[in-house]
């Protein structure tokens, strides 16, 4: 019988400083405006030509756009990767949903109200996000407090900034 590992989530209240409050609402735009962009040229790819665009096509987008437009290189690469697999993984849903005979519910572009969250696929030691004597240590935002309501058990693996109705 193989061994299951369990899951746990830990939810901090970040406490950044103005600026990085700012840094953190532009990562959130630029992430939204690259999902909603994925998500158009799967659409378009589809209605114009018939074809299907995959997440690793669209992947090896990002390091273009990043160079046509500076502003996106101040996201770090991993996040916008994950962005791309979030509009993959609505697609996935999309079409699992329409084989299985549901409600397919076709992925949605999303507006400022209702793209409220970036992950960091990866903790580890330079880049991505890690902790740092009670500071997370965000690439590319810097070191933001936390308020540790409880202790954490054993090291994160991944990390999602959320923004919420209490900030």
């Amino acid at each position: 019988m193989e061994q299951q590992s369990v899951r746990r989530t830990y939810k901090y209240k970040l406490k950044p400083t103005p600026e990085q409050e700012r840094v953190l609402e532009r990562t959130l735009m630029r992430c939204r405006h690259i999902y909603n962009a994925a998500l158009g040229e799967r659409r378009e790819a589809y209605r114009m030509r018939g074809l299907s665009v995959s997440y690793y096509q669209q992947k090896a987008e990002l390091p273009g756009i990043k160079a046509a437009m500076p502003e996106y290189a101040e996201v770090n690469a991993q996040v916008l990767q994950d962005v791309v697999l979030r509009v993959d993984r609505a697609f996935q849903a999309f079409f699992r949903r329409l084989q299985a005979g549901e409600t397919p519910g076709y992925p949605r572009f999303h507006g400022r109200d209702s793209y409220n969250s970036f992950t960091y696929p990866q903790v580890r030691e330079h880049g991505g996000a890690r902790l740092d004597n009670g500071f997370l240590v965000l690439g590319k935002i810097g070191r933001i407090g936390l308020r540790w309501s409880r202790p954490l058990e054993g090291a994160p693996k991944t990390v999602t900034i959320s923004w919420e109705a209490d900030g």
